[in-house]
């Protein structure tokens, strides 16, 4: 069994839909897993903040461009359901406004933003069915729920999609990135969502493989929007898929790895516009080889200076600090210890001023934005010699203000300012591939 994702660019024209519906079939695909068409999250959010500031002329300008793109959309797409499809779109654009009128922060927000994947899907079953398949559209909210720590419930989505993994005959498609929270409300995933409810959903059926088809030809060696000469990455372990998603490539969402990796499934990275291209498999296949595979950024990254006399041969310390960070639940990325002062990244700090307010109990602080983390991925072995020397060679001229290397033997990670990361990112290039 094979679970598909399509993002939003894959997804974003009706002459894209039918691309995705060719591979659908030939794929054999016994679950679909769509994104909103290409800007319509980013409309639905400017509507969401209209709505909130209660700008209706904002509002309107949004709604008349989606219902242009749909319309657009489905007029070439559709045939004998085109009608079906129209009514479906005029019905959620109400919705949208019933709730901008009548807007809540927590609930319309999340309601709002939901419609585009349950649009898209709904437009997208109609096709399937079209072309003479059997299609059904599932509501992933269904069983897609998070627990009260805001963890999805596996063990639900598996006794959902129960016949789904049975039904060898149906084309079924779900939404990517919407879920339910824990009280029956509609929520979502989070940016980049739907490859983390692929990874979920291929897990629940136990399928052979997950499938990510955007618009890029895999997972490239470096980021091809600041540097040139990048290549893609046919085969790459999820060790190191995991360390690259997290430190920036944005083809593939931190969270997608961990469920295939337990389930031993593997993930495939493929280009919609280039179906025939080999793209990138992820597995559990290892490679021996000592070198360097790949490097990413990440942008937007605080830095958090604490300096205390009372760290001095003390114990606890760090405990006190972690668990301020876990109060928030504000994740660290890179943390480094003296004596008498810690430093550590965020790339959220939504909560920075509570944080920064906790912390000054235990010493001064210090805060420093505009950062960039930049990760060397592959393989280096803790016993290996010269291979981190590569790495500040060919970054000597850029300042380098923290660095992250023996956690594990797959990444070696440098904190600079971000005005020096294109630099940074294309001397790593020529200096190790």
């Amino acid at each position: 069994m094979k679970v598909l994702k399509f993002g939003g660019t894959s997804v974003g024209s009706a002459a894209n839909m039918k691309k995705v519906a060719e591979i659908v079939r030939r794929e054999q695909a016994r679950i679909t897993i769509l994104s909103a068409m290409s800007g319509t999250t980013d409309s639905l959010v400017r509507i969401s903040r209209a709505a909130a500031s209660g700008d209706r002329n904002a509002i309107e300008e949004q709604l008349a461009m989606l219902t242009d793109k749909y319309t657009r959309c489905i007029e070439e797409l559709l045939r004998e359901r085109k009608q079906q499809a129209l009514a479906r779109m005029n019905a959620t654009f109400g919705l949208i406004r019933d709730e901008a009128a009548a807007f809540e922060e927590y609930e319309s927000e999340r309601k709002i933003i939901a419609q585009g994947e349950l649009l898209t899907s709904a437009i997208f079953t109609a096709y399937l069915q079209e072309t003479g398949l059997k299609a059904e559209c599932l509501y992933s909210p269904d069983f897609m729920v998070k627990d009260p720590g805001e963890k999805v419930d596996t063990e639900r989505i598996g006794r959902a999609l129960a016949r789904v993994a049975g039904d060898d005959s149906t084309f079924f498609v779900a939404q990517g990135f919407i879920c339910s929270d824990s009280q029956g409300r509609i929520d979502n995933l989070g940016r980049g969502g739907s490859d983390y409810s692929a990874a979920l959903m291929g897990a629940a059926v136990e399928a052979a493989e997950v499938q990510i088809w955007t618009d890029i030809d895999g997972m490239h060696n470096n980021d091809p929007r600041f540097v040139d000469n990048t290549r893609p990455i046919r085969t790459m372990s999820f060790d190191e898929a995991a360390e690259l998603a997290y430190f920036g490539a944005k083809i593939l969402h931190p969270a997608t790895i961990q469920p295939c990796k337990d389930h031993g499934i593997a993930v495939l990275l493929k280009n919609t516009m280039d179906p025939e291209a080999p793209g990138t498999t992820i597995s559990n296949r290892d490679d021996d080889t000592k070198s360097f595979h790949a490097v990413a950024a990440k942008d937007g990254i605080t830095v958090i200076r604490i300096h205390s006399a009372r760290m001095l041969m003390a114990y606890g310390f760090l405990r006190k600090v972690f668990e301020i960070f876990e109060q928030y639940r504000t994740p660290i990325d890179m943390i480094t210890t003296s004596e008498v002062a810690v430093s550590l990244t965020v790339d959220n700090d939504s909560h920075i001023d509570e944080i920064v307010r906790d912390l000054s109990a235990l010493g001064s602080i210090e805060i420093e934005r505009g950062n960039s983390i930049v990760c060397v991925v592959g393989r280096m072995e803790h016993g290996d010699a010269g291979l981190a020397a590569r790495v500040f060679e060919c970054v000597r001229g850029v300042p380098i203000k923290m660095i992250s290397y023996g956690a594990s033997h797959r990444s070696l990670a440098i904190l600079i300012d971000t005005e020096h990361k294109k630099r940074t990112l294309q001397c790593l290039n020529d200096g190790l591939f």
